[in-house]
């Protein structure tokens, strides 16, 4: 939230900075070209991510551990039986698919891999928002006014007698 404070304060002085001055700051257009560079750099970070994926599956892995209920199983003196589990969301419900032993090992690899491509992917939309929000940043930076805005000389002006109208007489 205090990024958010720092970007909207410092749009509005720089706003104020060209309305009022009518200059162009170097230092401060110089300042997001570096934020912009640096925010390219992460983006392409984020890209190599996404295109190094392998194979993925849908969901998350887990070990779920339960109780069968039969009274003389170590189960009900709390050593549970543990599974595992591709944990999924449909229809907004999540829903639990067992994963055989023999699977185990490939799910979770694949799990692992869906679960990095979301990440990068939702690190990438933040990047493409902040880039968008220092190109402007940069454009409003880098833009001036025209006409400049000078002030007016201020000109007296002499009143003019009853017999100066200009005009022909009659």
């Amino acid at each position: 939230m205090a990024q958010v404070d720092d970007f909207c304060s410092g749009h509005l002085r720089s706003v104020y900075d060209i309305k009022m001055t009518g200059t162009v700051s170097r230092e401060k257009a110089s300042r997001f070209r570096q934020q912009l560079l640096q925010t390219e750099r992460a983006r392409e970070q984020q890209v190599e991510t996404l295109l190094g994926a392998g194979t993925m599956v849908m969901g998350s892995f887990v070990t779920l551990g339960r109780k069968c209920g039969k009274p003389s199983c170590r189960c009900a003196r709390g050593e549970l039986h543990y599974s595992k589990f591709l944990s999924r969301s449909e229809k907004g419900r999540s829903r639990p698919v067992y994963v055989r032993s023999a699977d185990e090992v490939d799910v979770a690899a694949k799990a692992e891999s869906y679960r990095r491509f979301r990440q990068a992917r939702a690190e990438l939309m933040k990047l493409a928002d902040q880039t968008a929000h220092l190109a402007d940043e940069l454009q409003q930076e880098m833009t001036e006014p025209y006409p400049p805005q000078t002030p007016r000389p201020v000109r007296s002006r002499r009143r003019k007698s009853k017999g100066e109208d200009g005009g022909s007489e009659r």
